[in-house]
């Protein structure tokens, strides 16, 4: 796609200058009015063997802005040095963190803004001005600092993804191509919403019996701690060190030799967790990792529906700004990072380019929902953007449900656990006291 060369005049009468990639000058001047910009001059750029490239999000208006306000930062302390200011106020902007809370802030302002006819570059600024957390104010900074070099919003967006969502991107992208970005910032607060509550659900199911789990491990370390010694002097008082349980031994040897000899254990889950890492950064040990997760039992129904809501939401947008399903199907590939889910779609993506079935992939796909594929089949012979809005609406409330099963086999699965536990403690503590104040008789009935 060529690039070219733009001056424009903004609201404020400034005058800005810039690069931008499209198909003509008439679309270029467009793309500046719709932001706000009164075009001055747009020619073709000139090819150059001394271009490097620069992320977006770091234009020169950004570096300028960054450039400036070092400098005020620097003379704000030079004067502080000096007496001229009374008040020192230490900065901690850089402990402040992009919450959940604030990105649907963030959604649902620019979603009001934009309602109001408000162009890009007021907007932005707007909310720059009225936005308090140090890190969202420079995420915005960029994101217009990127509009006013004429760029997407989404484009500097991109550069967030640690922040923002990879669905949450790829709504925006669809919008701002097709000219919906009004429409595409409402789905996007209604993905989010619907996250949350996902997000909350799962803590809700996982937090309780992970802690009990836990709980119970550190309850079964701190007993053969604390409880061997006090049995090794008990047995010692009535003369019978050498009639200590050998179970109860050897949990304890085993525990103090771990503690003595901690830079072998050390090393030896560092190792562990190295060799884990290493393999998984891999493509085949990623695809088999992410194979298990899918199998997983209680989980693996879940983490598969949970990428499937993400892939076809995201084809549900495309095909709704009506792309065509080749296109749509690559545009939402990008949200998939499960490599098993993506492996499936890049071949019914082959399926659809030489004239096969793109669903019969699907039907390979571990746990897949057998409704799904009903859907699919009905929605090819009929409506498919009308049938992957059901399937959408299903999965949504699928997952709801899986959820609330998941919560269900949990606490049983962890009272299993801790059954485990609890045998464990009970041979190696309870047992040794036992014997010793029931001088084993209830134990040799059972011989």
């Amino acid at each position: 796609m060529p690039k070219f060369k733009y001056r424009a005049l903004s609201s404020v009468g400034k005058v800005v200058t810039g690069t931008m990639d499209d198909e003509n000058v008439s679309r270029v001047k467009e793309r500046l009015k719709n932001n706000g910009f009164k075009p001055l001059s747009v020619e073709k750029a000139r090819f150059s063997l001394s271009t490097r490239k620069v992320k977006k999000n770091k234009t020169t208006s950004a570096a300028v802005t960054k450039y400036t306000r070092e400098k005020l930062i620097e003379e704000q302390k030079r004067r502080q040095q000096k007496g001229l200011e009374k008040d020192v106020k230490i900065d901690l902007s850089f402990m402040a963190k992009v919450k959940y809370q604030d990105v649907y802030t963030f959604t649902q302002s620019l979603y009001l803004l934009k309602r109001a006819n408000f162009t890009n570059v007021r907007a932005l600024s707007t909310m720059l001005e009225n936005t308090e957390n140090p890190a969202m104010r420079d995420i915005i900074e960029d994101v217009l600092n990127g509009v006013e070099a004429g760029e997407y919003i989404y484009s500097t967006l991109e550069y967030y993804g640690n922040v923002f969502p990879d669905i949450y991107i790829a709504t925006l992208k669809v919008g701002e191509i097709s000219g919906s970005l009004t429409n595409a910032l409402f789905q996007a607060m209604n993905y989010l919403e619907d996250s949350q509550k996902t997000s909350k659900a799962l803590k809700k199911a996982l937090v309780g019996p992970l802690l009990s789990t836990v709980g119970m491990m550190i309850g079964i370390v701190v007993g053969v701690l604390v409880g061997v010694p006090m049995l090794e002097e008990l047995y010692g008082s009535m003369g019978l060190e050498d009639q200590i349980p050998e179970a109860t031994m050897k949990a304890s040897h085993f525990i103090k030799g771990m503690i003595k000899y901690w830079y072998v254990t050390v090393s030896v889950i560092a190792s562990v967790i190295t060799v884990f890492i290493v393999w998984k950064s891999s493509i085949r040990g990623q695809y088999q990792w992410d194979m298990f997760k899918v199998r997983m039992p209680v989980f693996g129904g879940l983490i598969l529906r949970l990428g499937l809501q993400k892939f076809f939401k995201a084809l549900q947008l495309n095909l709704a700004n009506n792309a065509k399903l080749q296109d749509a199907l690559e545009v939402s590939k990008g949200t998939v990072k499960n490599y098993v889910l993506l492996s499936i779609v890049e071949s019914a993506q082959e399926n659809l380019n030489q004239g096969e079935s793109w669903i019969e992939p699907f039907e390979r796909l571990p746990n897949m929902p057998n409704m799904v594929l009903e859907m699919l089949r009905i929605g090819m012979e009929t409506d498919i953007n009308e049938m992957v809005d059901k399937i959408v609406e299903f999965i949504s409330d699928d997952i709801a449900i899986t959820i609330d099963r998941t919560i269900k086999i949990l606490p049983q699965i962890t009272t299993a656990i801790m059954g485990v536990f609890l045998i464990i403690f009970v041979v190696v503590i309870l047992t040794p006291i036992m014997e010793v104040y029931m001088g084993g008789f209830i134990f040799d009935a059972y011989m």
